[in-house]
């Protein structure tokens, strides 16, 4: 992907950003052995990107990290995206504000706990500690990444998605 394509692949931007600043090493990446492309935004230490490729076609979001609870210090958490359990701190709460024309929409949000490095690939793609009676581990670590893949192209698609419907204030089912 191109840095067109993926400046181009975010839903979400916001109104008063600019220019989106891709990472110093984007001309590095080599797009074939990752399943998405996460990133922070260095001047803006809570911004997050996250952008992958699907039937051919860059989709990407802005993701915004929330802080996370010194009362969960005891607490695994599970991060959405790789299924890899860790530490409170090691996984947060990302959310991406759904693209909206209407400003009475801009509230609205999707959230998924993601680890707080954005590297999952690195995780499904590390050898299981226990090696179980399924499959080997070639073919595992293959179905993790197809996991992990389908999973954040459903996210990213859930917060694109501009032809869902939400009922408005004083409609309900009899009103449509």
């Amino acid at each position: 992907m191109t840095r067109e394509e993926v400046r181009n692949a975010i839903v979400n931007p916001e109104p008063s950003e600019k220019r989106l600043r891709l990472p110093a090493w984007f001309d590095e990446v080599r797009w074939d052995r990752i399943d998405y492309l996460g990133w922070r935004d260095l001047r803006t230490p809570k911004r997050a990107y996250l952008v992958t490729e699907a039937d051919g076609q860059a989709l990407g979001m802005l993701l915004r990290q929330a802080p996370n609870e010194a009362a969960l210090a005891s607490r695994a958490v599970m991060c959405d995206l790789c299924r890899s359990s860790r530490r409170f701190n090691e996984v947060s709460l990302f959310t991406a504000r759904r693209p909206s024309r209407d400003k009475r929409e801009r509230l609205n949000a999707a959230g998924l706990l993601l680890c707080t490095d954005l590297d999952c690939a690195v995780k499904v793609n590390a050898k299981p500690i226990r090696q179980g009676f399924g499959l080997p581990v070639g073919e595992s670590i293959e179905a993790r990444r197809e996991g992990l893949r389908s999973r954040t192209i459903a996210f990213i698609r859930s917060v694109s998605d501009t032809a869902r419907t939400t009922p408005r204030r004083g409609e309900g089912a009899a009103g449509r």
